[in-house]
């Protein structure tokens, strides 16, 4: 009668290799999923940031009848064209449950913007970062003009003429806000609030700073540290320092949100059609990107 043998079989050199390879596969697979996933997060926070940045608009609006101006000169200035001034993202501070913060820093008093720096305006706020974005919270070096203040990835849409309130441009200027019956082109159809990252392709583009805008700053740069316009194309780094301040840009591939004046939050592609005019392109509005931040215009674009 035969004898029966057992003995252990084990995996051949082969078959081990085959089976590290079927893994290095799927982690190849996984790995952009979760990549995208962890996207789609961040995506979402920085949507609901520009969702209560919005609302918080409608609130200001129902409290004093108008929009908050980009930014308010402090009262008592005498420095000429260097101002200290708040900028909107301090305006709105009650809006948005920053009641201490706001009393803090004595706003309504109209002080100057300098008297609060330390601790107040370098207070990070998550709602003004979107948490794609690679800047620092505070003091980002490559930004001058972020020394001593938090940093904000979201910026007002403001008139390209910088001096004064231009129906034709974005809603709004220094020391001057729009109501919501200026925005004749419908609150649905029109951007408030748009996106501002702080690096692209290894480029600086522009951070801004929720605070406002410090002593050195000029009335026509304040408001660019704290809004954009049309003037360049979206998530485009090879204009020049002060076209790319202006323009809209975001690490979310593709494109940026926005917040339109009804409080809604849409996703424009960076593709979307620009056509660039003479000189510093504030001359005329006529594509469909420079249509949707027009307020009266005439040009009624919706979103989807």
């Amino acid at each position: 009668m035969p004898t029966l043998r057992s003995g252990r079989h084990g995996f051949t050199l082969v078959e081990l290799l085959v089976v590290i390879a079927i893994i290095g596969v799927l982690i190849a697979l996984l790995l952009p999923a979760v990549q995208q996933a962890r996207e789609a997060a961040r995506r979402m926070q920085c949507g609901n940031n520009l969702k209560q940045i919005g609302l918080a608009m409608h609130t200001y609006h129902d409290t004093h009848q108008t929009l908050p101006p980009i930014s308010v000169n402090p009262t008592g200035d005498n420095s000429g064209m260097w101002k200290e001034s708040w900028g909107w993202g301090a305006l709105i501070l009650p809006q948005l449950e920053q009641d201490n913060l706001y009393e803090a820093c004595k706003i309504r008093e109209g002080n100057h913007l300098e008297n609060e720096l330390e601790g107040l305006a370098e207070t990070p706020l998550d709602v003004y970062r979107c948490p794609t974005d690679v800047g620092a919270d505070i003091d980002d070096p490559a930004y001058a003009w972020l020394e001593g203040a938090a940093a904000s990835n979201y910026g007002l849409l403001h008139s390209s003429k910088k001096s004064h309130h231009n129906n034709f441009n974005g809603g709004f200027s220094l020391n001057y806000g729009s109501k919501f019956r200026d925005v004749t082109d419908g609150l649905s159809n029109t951007i408030c609030v748009g996106e501002a990252c702080a690096r692209m392709g290894g480029k600086e583009m522009a951070l801004k700073a929720w605070a406002g805008c410090q002593k050195g700053v000029n009335n026509a740069d304040c408001i660019d540290d704290v809004g954009l316009t049309a003037r360049w194309p979206i998530n485009d780094n090879r204009g020049s320092a002060n076209q790319i301040a202006e323009a809209m840009h975001s690490l979310h591939p593709g494109g940026v949100q926005v917040a339109y004046y009804d409080g809604s939050v849409h996703f424009i592609s960076e593709n979307i059609q620009f056509i660039r005019s003479s000189g510093d392109n504030s001359s005329a509005v006529d594509s469909l990107y420079e249509y949707l931040i027009a307020i009266s215009d005439g040009n009624t674009i919706t979103a989807e």
